[in-house]
């Protein structure tokens, strides 16, 4: 994905514009064959009591436009994308009142249960980030992908 410019007043313009009641700021990883990238939404509550409904706003994408090989030649961690979004999201925190809701802030990961998914989802067992478990019979249920491609790293380590 190409650089992306996206920040606060764009946000809170978008926010402003949809006239529902804010209540979470939502950040998620995405990736594509360029590269990974952060998304931004608002969810937003309407209606009252038992009709009350809850809705999903893209405020924007943040992207460095630096591709993967960050991976391989260690100029990450840190991500910009992901300080540059918290950043964003702290502001409209103090501005709305709004919760925050990030996942995964140290590492790109796009398997992470989206904000009304929480109650399906655990704490992996090494890095403690929510995940869904996996229902595949070849990785590990506690541990998100990360730390699965980690743990055998290690082992092919441990074995050398």
């Amino acid at each position: 994905m190409k650089e992306t410019s996206f920040g606060y007043e764009q946000a809170l313009e978008k926010i402003k514009g949809i006239g529902q009641k804010p209540i979470v700021i939502e950040i998620q990883w995405d990736g594509d064959t360029q590269g990974w990238f952060i998304m931004m939404f608002l969810i937003t509550e309407s209606g009252f009591w038992k009709f009350k409904r809850t809705h999903v706003h893209h405020l924007g994408n943040i992207s460095s436009g630096h591709g993967d090989l960050r991976l391989f030649n260690g100029q990450v961690p840190p991500w910009p994308e992901a300080k540059q979004a918290m950043n964003i999201a702290e502001e409209l925190k103090k501005e709305l009142e709004l919760e925050i809701y990030f996942p995964s802030p140290n590492e790109p990961d796009d398997d992470c249960p989206r904000w009304w998914e929480q109650d399906k989802a655990i704490h992996c067992a090494d890095c403690n980030k929510l995940i869904i478990p996996t229902t595949s019979p070849y990785l590990s249920k506690e541990v998100c992908y990360n730390c699965h491609l980690k743990r055998k790293r290690k082992n092919r380590e441990d074995i050398h």
